[in-house]
């Protein structure tokens, strides 16, 4: 090999030694961060706090209870009087359930009130009307003898929207004007809208007789379920509504109904309507249906945009009943209460020992433990999955070290003999020179 190839090799050689050198740097560095890593999902690990399954024995307590012949009452908590009292030595807080009539309101999810249309007709011909034409604007105007006057414009498609075209469906469907075909007649029709938004007809070929068409919307059911309004009150229905505005005072049900000086309930006959929900009898007022029927956007589904309906009954709901009273509370040689007597009661009344187990505060610390566990075994579950990860990164990395250090081994074998090379050759070459 020549000087120059020489010196070029070791060149070559020494570039590629320092790029290994350097790799394996920046392989330790790598393996550095992945320990860093390694540590911080250790410490994660050693900071998980294990979570303890309830204990039933933390949720078991020994219980006094007595019957008065009608309900069966629960002391719940007691304590001593500090002044000395010959017949009572404790303030003594005890409860029993009951079932207690009660009003409630509740808001159905999708009313889906439908209406009915109940045509109203407005006979003028005890007011003596003139009808009037006006060919300039093509209306008709109708003036009562008392000066009243209503101008009704020509129908058309191009004055037609959502509402003027559900109205004169309704209409034609009333007096019996619809064809087979749906399409709207609105030759010899003229409408007007009143200050409510309701729309009144008449009919061109009526002009001698003249007539006012109008069409009110009443409710007729909820759901499948037939609406109902009351006219007169069973004694059954006085009672649960009587009871419903007691508890609901603020209810639109106030706007029906109301109590006299002897505190009977007072009802006009008007706005109290009924349905059957499964199975179950239930009302609701004219304001609450009428705030659910909403502006029919679409003709074929008049109830997509209607809110909750706001409906009531009175029904028996066990409800607790607390108090609280000075008391008598006698003891037996253990310590545990045999009597009590209460300051409004003359009976003593034998207690009775029990231990009881608070079931549903005991199933609520079963669900909250499993939530916990669950949590747990998946935190556990994803640190091992990055710490396997992370050992498999770091097996790569001291394969590819390894590998280094091998070549690094090689290089600086051939380096040497390279160098060597080029140490004879410049020997031979001060030789030559020297002779």
């Amino acid at each position: 090999m020549g000087m120059a190839a020489s010196q070029a090799r070791y060149l070559a050689l020494t570039a590629r030694k320092t790029n290994t050198e350097w790799e394996g740097q920046q392989i330790n560095q790598a393996r550095t961060a992945l320990a860093n890593q390694s540590a911080n999902l250790f410490n994660q690990l050693l900071a998980l706090e294990v979570p303890n399954a309830p204990k039933t024995s933390d949720y078991t307590e020994v219980q006094y209870s007595y019957s008065d012949g009608t309900n069966e009452s629960v002391i719940d908590s007691w304590y001593q009087l500090s002044s000395s009292d010959p017949n009572y030595n404790y303030i003594v807080n005890h409860y029993y359930y009951a079932d207690i009539y009660t009003g409630s309101q509740k808001y159905l999810e999708n009313p889906q009130v439908q209406t009915k249309g109940e045509l109203t007709i407005d006979d003028f011909i005890n007011q003596n009307p003139t009808v009037t034409y006006n060919a300039n604007d093509n209306t008709y105007t109708i003036t009562t003898a008392d000066g009243n006057s209503k101008t009704y414009s020509a129908i058309s498609e191009q004055t037609m929207d959502t509402k003027l075209e559900n109205a004169l469906r309704d209409f034609e469907t009333a007096v019996g004007m619809a064809q087979d075909d749906g399409v709207l007649t609105t030759d010899g029709v003229f409408g007007y809208q009143d200050a409510n938004g309701t729309w009144h007809f008449f009919l061109e070929n009526e002009i001698d007789e003249p007539k006012d068409y109008s069409t009110i919307y009443v409710p007729s059911y909820v759901g499948n379920s037939k609406l109902t309004e009351l006219d007169q009150l069973t004694e059954d229905q006085a009672a649960e509504l009587a009871q419903i505005l007691r508890d609901l005072p603020d209810s639109s049900m106030s706007e029906y109904l109301s109590f006299d000086a002897d505190g009977n309930l007072v009802y006009n006959g008007e706005g109290i309507y009924t349905f059957d929900m499964a199975g179950t009898t239930y009302f609701t007022t004219e304001q609450d249906l009428y705030n659910s029927m909403q502006t029919q956007y679409n003709y074929e589904k008049p109830i997509d945009v209607q809110e909750k309906l706001a409906y009531y009954n009175a029904s028996y709901i066990k409800t607790k009943i607390e108090e609280t009273n000075h008391a008598l509370l006698e003891t037996d040689g253990n310590g545990r209460f045999t009597s009590v007597k209460f300051d409004d009661d003359s009976v003593v009344y034998s207690l009775n020992v029990e231990t009881v187990t608070d079931e549903d505060a005991y199933q609520d610390a079963m669900n909250e433990y499993i939530y916990k566990k669950e949590q747990y075994e998946k935190t556990i579950a994803d640190i091992n999955a990055q710490t396997s990860i992370i050992q498999q990164e770091d097996r790569t990395l001291e394969l590819r070290l390894k590998q280094l250090d091998t070549e690094q081994n090689a290089l600086a074998t051939e380096m040497d003999a390279v160098k060597k090379v080029i140490d004879d050759n410049v020997e031979k070459t001060f030789k030559t020179f020297s002779d």
